[in-house]
């Protein structure tokens, strides 16, 4: 249509596709090409550009220009084909188009990733029974299906779901950490030189002796992690620590794009980062063990990029719970619900859900809103209760910040605890569950 309508506009679009695929050719290939052949190609790419712009005499016949035209799109090409006879034979081009076509596609993935949903895996149980942290039951009787192959992979694919067996390999000491950054909600048990990555859960629901180390444990709280290997026995080979089927956390969509619309709104499952960021000129002004620092030379400039987090929190971290305050509201907790501004908020199904200790779609009930003095929840090394809401006396005035809290607040090291977060630190609501299948599987409300 293009062609007949507009014969010199076709004519210029095509002289400008040949002097794309010559002056690709040129930069791909210019070690590989003789130098006069670099000046032959050159030469065809400075006569297509000069009649595609209409360098031409302004009088000359249309027909003649387009002719001109195909004759230099035909030269072009006999060069080319030219050239690319002399290239050595590219090996297996299927193969570099299939990885070129992947490359391209995972840097599109990538960018969507970055500026529309992000993935984010729930590494801890803060949050349930709405969603799901890393999570354990113990069984001593695992089937066919867990020990064999293909079929453990497959039941790890559908349902995140493997068998872990913490026997020692051979005699020797019993040691655990963990480590809430590299290895968020397991406890890293060395059984005799092996390592098993077991769930906290495990320690909460005491199935494992853990002599002289905290009765309360909560996953999500860097004051409880284990930095170094703390020997708890000595075991002999054989012998069975724990073992039970593993279950990996709730994958969750991050919209990253609709607050840019709108402003994140009470009772939405939120994830927000733990720290801001910061560039300084020279030493960062803010120091401490808990910001991290680093140095980036540009043109000469001492530049510093520094992690600053939230009081209580570890750095670069992202964290996901439910909104509960807004900017310039009071909240307080009268358990087993919460107060904004003295009032029992409404049309929040979530909050909700959780103030009435309804039954989920799992089974466990919700255990209501906890102030965090209140009985069974950790105190500090004075025996005192920790945390900013400690009583239903206590409240929490927002500035230009939110406050979120987990669905489990008997197990969530939340707002409660460190306060607000910056406006600036909100990412983004949870959209949907995505991996792994089951009755979770979804939009998250």
């Amino acid at each position: 249509m293009l062609r007949r309508l507009f014969p010199l506009l076709a004519a210029r679009k095509r002289a400008k596709t040949t002097a794309q695929e010559a002056a690709s050719l040129l930069a791909q290939a210019r070690d590989l090409l003789e130098a006069a052949d670099q000046d032959a190609l050159r030469a065809h790419i400075r006569d297509l550009r000069a009649l595609r712009r209409c360098h031409a005499p302004a009088t000359a016949p249309k027909a003649e220009r387009i002719a001109a035209i195909d004759e230099a799109i035909a030269a072009t090409r006999e060069t080319l084909g030219t050239l690319f006879a002399k290239l050595p034979p590219r090996p297996h081009p299927v193969l570099f188009e299939i990885v070129e076509t992947l490359v391209v596609a995972f840097g599109v993935a990538f960018a969507f990733r970055a500026y529309f949903f992000q993935p984010f895996k729930i590494p801890t149980g803060s949050m349930q029974p709405t969603l799901y942290g890393v999570h354990s039951r113990q069984s001593a009787e695992p089937t066919f299906f867990d020990l064999h192959e293909p079929f453990a992979s497959l039941q790890w694919a559908i349902n995140g779901r493997r068998y872990v067996d913490a026997t020692a390999p051979a005699n020797g000491t019993v040691t655990l950490r963990s480590d809430s950054v590299s290895a968020p909600g397991f406890l890293l048990l060395n059984l005799a030189g092996q390592t098993f990555k077991i769930p906290t859960d495990v320690m909460e629901r005491r199935e494992i002796d853990l002599s002289g180390i905290a009765a309360h444990y909560m996953a999500d709280n860097p004051e409880t992690a284990i930095a170094e290997g703390r020997p708890i026995g000595y075991i002999r080979k054989g012998e069975r620590i724990w073992s039970g089927y593993v279950y990996a956390g709730d994958q969750v969509f991050v919209n990253r794009f609709l607050w840019n619309f709108r402003p994140p709104r009470r009772d939405e499952v939120v994830v927000f980062a733990t720290s801001s960021v910061r560039l300084d000129v020279g030493a960062s002004p803010f120091q401490g063990e808990k910001v991290l620092h680093q140095r980036i030379p540009f043109y000469g400039l001492p530049l510093t990029l520094s992690a600053l987090p939230i009081p209580g929190l570890p750095p670069s971290q992202h964290y996901i719970k439910r909104l509960i305050g807004l900017p310039g509201e009071t909240v307080s907790i009268a358990p087993p619900g919460v107060r904004i501004d003295g009032e029992k908020p409404e049309a929040c199904p979530g909050i909700a859900r959780v103030a009435g200790k309804d039954v989920s779609e799992t089974g466990p009930r919700y255990a209501g809103y906890h102030c965090t003095g209140d009985e069974g929840l950790p105190r500090g090394q004075d025996g005192n209760p920790i945390g900013l809401l400690r009583t239903e006396a206590d409240s929490l005035k927002l500035e230009d910040a939110y406050l979120p809290m987990g669905d489990n607040t008997r197990n969530s090291y939340d707002g409660r605890y460190w306060g607000p977060v910056p406006r600036t630190q909100m990412l983004g609501p949870a959209a949907c569950v995505y991996w792994p299948f089951s009755v979770r599987w979804g939009g998250v409300w």
